[in-house]
């Protein structure tokens, strides 16, 4: 790669952290005992209005003994246009992983989304025999204009397990 464009990519990397920093290393929702808390973390969209980018803000987790789980989570620092919502990805090995499922509507703006129930993740799976490992994140797109959109999110899980696992 040329070094003018290794440059060109150093200084937007730079400018993107600069402007998704964090304005306080704590967010507003807050970890709850039993609960698993990822971010906040920088995403963005891609250029399209039609086209959603699937990011993941939590490591593989194993699946076994999950069947529902409720979610919580806050944007900020949203460019403009930028509108997110939680989806989750299953995958048999760690690797290779399915296309990520949604959960929930799209929010363009700013501010906690505290979710009010579980979510069956065995039906977002596909069936009712789930996969060995969960991913949670989130699908963003941009809402309208022609430039990439960027936010930070910040995801609260609260799983509920199978009794006797």
């Amino acid at each position: 790669m040329p070094l003018s464009r290794r440059l060109a990519l150093a200084a937007a990397t730079l400018v993107l952290a600069l402007f998704l920093a964090p304005a306080s290393s704590e967010a507003t929702i807050p970890r709850t005992r039993g609960s698993w808390l990822y971010g906040p973390h920088a995403v963005w969209s891609t250029g399209s209005t039609s086209t959603w980018v699937f990011h993941p803000l939590s490591e593989p987790v194993s699946a076994g003994g999950l069947t529902e789980a409720r979610f919580s989570w806050e944007m900020t620092e949203n460019s403009g246009s930028c509108k997110a919502r939680v989806a989750v990805r299953y995958s048999n090995d760690g690797i290779a992983w399915d296309t990520s499922k949604e959960v929930g509507s799209w929010q363009t703006t700013a501010g906690p989304f505290w979710g009010s129930t579980y979510v069956n993740l065995l039906t977002l799976g596909g069936g009712n025999v789930p996969m060995a490992f969960v991913q949670f994140g989130v699908q963003v797109q941009k809402d309208s204009g022609s430039a990439i959109q960027l936010c930070n999110i910040t995801l609260r899980v609260e799983p509920m397990e199978r009794v006797g696992q």
